[in-house]
């Protein structure tokens, strides 16, 4: 029913299977957080081993580069990758809000994003005995979570409720 002139037209109620979804979501992102944190500690006990790499390449190259250096750079790359997780994970979460809002481009984005999480989380379920540490075990079981979360968020996604939703919210 139209509202008077001029009046913003009333939005339908989130669906409970969109809200839950939302939630799921929200699940997904936070694991993805945890396995950031809990890989970049597993690669820190290796981080030495990397600065050495990173020293005989770069020795090869320019002889004036010191060890020093290179456990810089290695350092400087751990804490680029935590920067780009968390902007990964709030960007995440706006694409997230715009799928409680009622926009089908924020489904297929996170369905598309959701499905990687589930292969990447397969993989990890496979790859237990690779576990070095705790921070290792803890990495792969929340990528193992992160996957059986997204599914069920991609599940609720697509049910008739949320397509419903999503597709009135084009008009």
């Amino acid at each position: 029913m139209p509202g008077p002139p001029g009046a913003r037209p009333t939005r339908a109620p989130v669906p409970v299977d969109v809200g839950t979804a939302r939630h799921l979501w929200w699940g997904v992102v936070g694991f993805g957080v945890v396995q950031l944190i809990a890989s970049i500690i597993a690669a820190l006990s290796q981080r030495h081993t990397f600065a050495k790499e990173v020293f005989d390449q770069a020795k090869a190259q320019n002889p004036q580069v010191t060890m020093a250096s290179a456990e810089l750079m290695v350092t400087l790359v751990y804490v680029v990758v935590v920067l780009i997780g968390l902007g990964v994970a709030a960007l995440a979460i706006a694409i997230v809000h715009q799928f409680a809002r009622g926009k089908l481009w924020a489904r297929t984005v996170l369905t598309v994003l959701g499905s990687w999480v589930v292969v990447l989380g397969v993989g990890a379920l496979f790859a237990i005995d690779a576990v070095t540490g705790a921070a290792s075990l803890i990495a792969g079981a929340a990528a193992i979570v992160q996957a059986v979360l997204a599914v069920g968020a991609i599940y609720l996604s697509h049910r008739p409720e949320s397509t419903a939703y999503l597709h009135s919210s084009q008009r």
